[in-house]
């Protein structure tokens, strides 16, 4: 039993052996031995004939160009899948093309559409059908018929005249070719330039001078030596076109050469004038420039020694606007001996210390007789004037008053507000604080109750100087009334009724 398998195994390998071989024999891939050329724009099949009289559906076939460094697949048709069997490269996606119907054929070839330059190279085709491989190189030429040439003249060159042939799309770098009447190649020299677009196209630009004398029909022939086709212009220029020679354009080319000499000279010296001229009239402008800036510098300390008189002015006048608007606010006072006498305690006056190390203090409170005027206020602002001559203790201000005269009696601190002189010297008080000595020496004093502000002002009238302003404490209660008040003195007051400009009250 086991020599009969055996003999089963050897029989079935070599079966397998021969057919093998049997299919290797007869698939062959047909090679291309010539290039293919494919014209730009156009479409070229790329060959890969498969020798069989029929094959597989399940055959899988490459086409892959070969670069410098790295291979593109093209395409891809594999057999085995039949929903979709054909798979592109998105640089070749809608330009490719198998002849499906004719691949069990054998004819593998590849279509490819509207050729580029840059599709030039080699491909490979290569061919896989269950295990057996094969693969086919194929040369794909490229080349380009450009648009039909045309023959410009540029103009006067010397005594000849420039002539540019010009054409556009061509690949390879075409030839261009002068020729003469009789189609023979020109002697003239020339000058060709192949300038590559980003297609990869060549657009030719040439270019010659024909001379007087010369043959004077031209043509420009470009041929494209792959395609083996050529385009050609011709022109023919008359001697008309020719600058013509005169006996006397010697003496006019003299002439010329002269009068522009004389132009030359001229402007020459007009150049120097008008740079002499610009350099004085910079100077002149620099000049000015200089006094106007010492004239300004000059105007500033004028306008600012102004301003400063002017501030001094305003500081020293300031004082004196204040003085006479607060007097533009007098009202007629009443005081006199009939009046309300009653008695006020001022704090003493502070004691003057010989040794500076040591504080002065106050001297004993006083009590002091004063006579309270019959006007009194209880809103607005209102001005009025006391004499006091030269006396040396003295006591005027206001005091606080509900609905009545008080009774005749002492009045507490600080329900009065005063200005008072006491041994010559000069004293604020603000109800319950300390006194604080003024500098003044005048012989009428002027006072200001401003209820808006809830200050009293004293000013010296003859200075027209405020001395102090002290805040007064009003009270909440309705009907509350300020008084003026002054001391008495030795003598009596004469009545001062007040009219638009206040007279003063006399205190003896």
């Amino acid at each position: 039993m086991a020599s009969r398998f055996q003999h089963a195994m050897i029989l079935h390998i070599i079966l397998f052996l021969q057919i093998v071989h049997l299919i290797k024999g007869q698939l062959r891939i047909i090679p291309s031995y010539e290039p293919v050329l494919g014209v730009v724009g156009k479409e070229v099949v790329l060959p890969c004939q498969l020798e069989a009289k029929a094959i597989s559906e399940g055959v899988l076939v490459q086409w892959t160009l070969i670069g410098n460094s790295l291979n593109t697949e093209v395409t891809t048709y594999d057999g085995k899948n039949a929903q979709n069997p054909v798979k592109e490269n998105k640089a070749y996606l809608g330009r490719t093309n198998f002849f499906q119907s004719e691949i069990n054929k054998g004819n593998l070839s590849l279509q490819l559409k509207n050729v580029v330059v840059s599709d030039k190279g080699k491909y490979i085709c290569s061919v896989s059908l269950e295990n057996w491989y094969d693969e086919v190189v194929v040369d794909l030429d490229v080349a380009a018929q450009g648009n039909e040439s045309a023959v410009h003249l540029d103009g006067y060159v010397d005594q000849g005249i420039g002539l540019t042939c010009k054409s556009h799309g061509w690949f390879p770098q075409p030839e261009v070719i002068w020729l003469d009447s009789k189609g023979q190649i020109r002697k003239e020299k020339v000058v060709t330039q192949n300038l590559q677009t980003s297609s990869g196209l060549f657009d030719v630009v040439s270019s010659m001078t024909l001379e007087p004398g010369s043959d004077m029909e031209v043509s420009c022939r470009i041929v494209n030596d792959v395609l083996n086709t050529a385009c050609e212009s011709r022109i023919l220029v008359l001697d008309v076109f020719f600058p013509s020679t005169s006996p006397w354009m010697t003496a006019f080319l003299v002439i010329t050469f002269c009068t522009m000499a004389v132009i030359a000279a001229i402007g020459y010296k007009l150049k120097i004038n008008y740079t002499r001229r610009q350099k004085e009239t910079t100077d002149e402008l620099k000049k000015e420039k200089e006094d106007l800036e010492k004239d300004l510098d000059a105007h500033e300390k004028i306008i600012t020694a102004g301003h400063s008189d002017k501030k001094r002015i305003l500081d020293r006048i300031e004082p004196q606007l204040d003085f006479w608007r607060a007097r533009d606010k007098a009202v007629p006072i009443t005081v006199n001996p009939e009046c309300q006498l009653l008695e006020i305690q001022v704090p003493g006056a502070p004691d003057v210390e010989d040794n500076a190390c040591k504080p002065a203090g106050l001297s004993s409170p006083s009590t002091v007789p004063v006579l309270l005027a019959k006007e009194g206020f209880a809103s607005g602002k209102h001005y009025w004037e006391v004499e006091v001559g030269q006396q040396q203790d003295w006591v005027l201000g206001v005091m606080r008053h509900k609905g009545k005269q008080e009774e005749q009696g002492t009045l507490a601190r600080g329900d009065f507000w005063a200005l008072q002189k006491s041994r010559g010297k000069v004293f604020s008080i603000k109800g319950n604080n300390r006194p604080e000595k003024k500098e003044m020496n005048d012989a009428v004093i002027g006072v200001l109750l401003n209820l808006e502000e809830a200050k009293i002002y004293f000013y010296g009238a003859v200075q027209r100087s405020i001395v102090v302003n002290i805040p007064i404490c009003l009270g909440k209660e309705s009907g509350e009334m300020l008084y003026p008040f002054v001391s008495k003195g030795e003598g009596g007051f004469n009545p001062v009724c007040h009219q638009n400009i206040p007279v003063p009250l006399n205190v003896s």
